[in-house]
């Protein structure tokens, strides 16, 4: 009894040592990062700023360079015809409401790359027949971290596409979509760490409600959408 007692408080110990390790760790690449947390951003995959909340440094012109290609990656996730977004607070949450409008996209865009006989033993890995077309699981990757910054997304079914795991790949008995919904930018604000766009949706009759979208800035001048919210 005593011996598995003495056992039971080691293991405590041990459990709080690595716990006070991880906080001084955490303390020091702080102290080393200084004022650029994406920097343990990407050491550690948590956010250490509340970017909704950083002061304003500039007004940028709604019909601007900046603004011209933030419209489009919110274009990109629109669907046919639908004035209505989803919205989502976390990245993570991004990558499973857009998986079926990021793969549209590579389809649409590298028809000729996905298509024809890309697999030539499919036909016992797929139940509905042979796969004529297939993207790979990385391509889907480099996706999800342009547009949302994940790295490691989780790979699964969406609502159009299948996700064929012996393959390492999705497909879809469906033709890839042209969206014709028009992102109308309203404001556009530069922070430190980020760009706010408001934005409206149109597709020519009708103007959808007043969003808002968060993208945080890549060193290389790139940006992820990190938040989409209604106004």
């Amino acid at each position: 009894m005593r011996h598995s007692y003495r056992r039971r408080k080691r293991r405590v110990n041990r459990g709080m040592l690595v716990l006070l390790l991880l906080l001084v760790a955490v303390f020091l690449v702080s102290c080393m990062a200084g004022s650029d947390p994406l920097w343990i951003r990407s050491v550690f995959g948590v956010d250490v700023v509340h970017y909704d909340t950083e002061p304003t440094l500039q007004v940028c012109e709604p019909d601007g360079e900046q603004a011209e290609q933030l419209c489009q990656m919110i274009g990109d996730l629109t669907s046919a015809n639908s004035l209505s977004l989803r919205t989502f607070r976390k990245p993570s949450q991004a990558v499973n409401a857009y998986r079926d409008a990021l793969l549209n996209n590579l389809l649409r865009d590298h028809y000729v790359l996905y298509t024809g006989n890309v697999l030539s033993t499919s036909s016992t890995a797929y139940s509905m027949g042979a796969i004529t077309t297939l993207i790979p699981k990385k391509d889907f990757a480099d996706e999800a971290f342009r547009y949302f910054g994940v790295s490691s997304p989780r790979h699964k079914d969406g609502e159009l596409f299948d996700y064929v795991s012996r393959e390492g790949g999705y497909t879809a008995p469906v033709q890839a979509w042209t969206s014709r919904v028009q992102v109308l930018a309203d404001g556009l604000e530069e922070t430190e760490h980020t760009f706010r766009l408001t934005f409206r949706l149109s597709d020519g009759d009708a103007i959808s409600e007043q969003y808002r979208a968060v993208f945080v800035k890549r060193e290389d001048g790139s940006c992820f959408i990190y938040t989409l919210d209604r106004m």
